[in-house]
C-alpha cells in the first residue's frame, strides 16, 4: 500500500512540474504546496492553473461521484446547469469532468444555461441520483478574487489562495446535496 501511494505521489508530482512531464504534456502554472491534497495537483494538469472556479467544480465532482457510489469515467452521466458560457466561470467544467471522469467526447456530460448552478450526477448502473448546489460561502469565495491588472503572478499567487481555502473547507460548508435513491 505504501509502495502504491509512493509510486502515485511520485507520478503526481512529475505531472505538477517536479520533473520531466511525460509525452511533452503542457507544464500548469502552478506552485505546490506541501499540504495541497493530490487531486489538486492532479486538477490543475488538466486546467492549466489552480483556479477557484475549476477547484469549486472539483469538489462538487468528487462529492457527488462519492454520493452516487460511481467508479467514474464510464458509469456516470453529469448534467450541469449554470452561468459558465465564458471564463472564469467556465472553468467549474474542467473540475467537473476531472473529479467524474465524465467528458464531452464521451457525451456523459451535458450544460444548459442557468443563473443558479446546479449539478446533478447519476451513477448509470445502480441509478442512484443526487442533486448538488454550491453554498452562499462557496459563492462567496468564487466570486471574491479582484484581478489585479499590475502582476500576473499576483494574480496567481491570489487565486490559488482563494483555490486552496475552497479545496481545504468541510463539505458541508461547500455544497448541499441531495439524494435520489434509485434515480428519478
Amino acid at each position: 500500500m505504501l509502495r502504491l501511494l509512493m509510486s502515485c505521489t511520485l507520478a503526481a508530482m512529475t505531472v505538477v512540474g517536479f520533473g520531466e512531464h511525460p509525452m511533452n504534456l503542457p507544464t500548469p502554472h502552478y506552485e505546490r504546496k506541501p499540504n495541497d491534497p493530490a487531486w489538486l495537483a492532479y486538477s490543475t494538469q488538466f486546467h492549466g492553473h489552480l483556479g477557484p472556479w475549476a477547484t469549486a467544480g472539483l469538489r462538487v465532482g468528487m462529492a457527488g461521484r462519492r454520493a452516487v457510489a460511481a467508479d467514474g469515467y464510464f458509469d456516470i452521466d453529469v448534467t450541469v446547469s449554470g452561468p459558465f458560457a465564458k471564463p472564469p466561470k467556465s472553468c467549474f467544467l474542467d473540475g467537473l469532468q476531472v473529479a467524474t471522469g465524465a467528458t464531452w467526447g464521451k457525451r456523459n456530460i451535458r450544460w444548459n444555461t442557468q443563473e443558479k448552478i446546479v449539478v446533478q450526477i447519476k451513477n448509470t448502473r445502480s441509478g442512484e441520483l443526487v442533486e448538488i448546489r454550491p453554498t452562499a460561502k462557496l459563492m462567496e469565495l468564487v466570486t471574491s478574487f479582484k484581478p489585479d491588472s499590475s502582476a500576473k503572478s499576483r494574480d496567481d499567487r491570489a487565486l490559488g489562495a482563494i483555490a486552496r481555502k475552497i479545496a481545504g473547507l468541510p463539505e458541508s460548508q461547500v455544497l448541499e446535496l441531495r439524494r435520489f435513491p434509485g434515480g428519478r
